[in-house]
């Protein structure tokens, strides 16, 4: 497995929360101790030591825990050194010197368990996008205006000096059309009267034409005969 670098500055995630930031990185290996300044403490401040076990993964710069933050906190060790009293002389791992009237207090300690979580990449998910173009029908009520041309023959004389404008009647709006048109008045005049006379008059005319007449004779012979007449 790659060694794992870890730097100063990176951050430091528990399970669903932030802990701190890197102050900087101590042992190595398994004893690997990374130096934790927790957030809200001013700088300068108690770092925490959490153990590098507890190191989930690291993604950037960002270092994953397997344990809460009140876990990490709980199994971090301060990063503080005892300090040595004035006077105190040089003694043997493990021997204690009591003074006279003190008491001792020796501590038991017992190891327990600890369940601890640690993130593992179980897969991943591959996510594409791609666009597709269909087509939407969507009925949108728009209004519109319709103008209605009405043409009203009226054929009104107008009087003298009258004038007509144009007027609303509601929605209606009436424009009065006018023209001028040249009048020809024919009349009859009486020009003259011809008077006429009838009188009777008598004359006397002189006619003379051809007229033809007959005329009878009768002849006797042998016996006298006696006219009846004649023409």
């Amino acid at each position: 497995m790659a060694k794992t670098q870890y730097k100063r500055g990176m951050n430091v995630d528990c399970l669903g929360s932030r802990l701190g930031i890197v102050s900087g990185v101590q042992g190595s290996g398994t004893n690997q101790l990374l130096l934790v300044q927790p957030d809200g403490q001013p700088p300068g401040s108690q770092a925490l030591q959490i153990p590098a076990r507890l190191v989930a993964q690291v993604l950037g710069d960002t270092v994953m825990l397997n344990v809460s933050c009140e876990e990490a906190t709980r199994l971090s060790q301060p990063s503080a050194q005892v300090p040595v009293q004035p006077g105190a002389g040089t003694r043997a791992a493990g021997v204690t010197e009591l003074a006279a009237g003190e008491s001792l207090r020796v501590p038991v300690v017992e190891e327990t368990l600890t369940a601890t979580k640690q993130w593992q990449q179980a897969g991943m998910l591959e996510v594409r996008k791609t666009v597709r173009t269909v087509n939407q029908d969507l009925d949108v009520p728009v209004q519109y205006e319709e103008a209605t041309v009405e043409r009203v023959p009226v054929n009104r004389v107008l009087a003298e000096n009258e004038t007509l404008a144009p007027r609303q009647d509601g929605a209606t709006l009436i424009v009065p059309v006018i023209h001028e048109e040249l009048v020809v008045v024919k009349r009859r005049v009486l020009v003259e009267e011809v008077r006429i006379t009838k009188r009777l008059q008598t004359a006397t005319q002189h006619f003379s034409e051809p007229v033809q007449r007959e005329e009878v004779q009768i002849t006797q012979q042998g016996l006298e005969a006696h006219s009846t007449g004649g023409a």
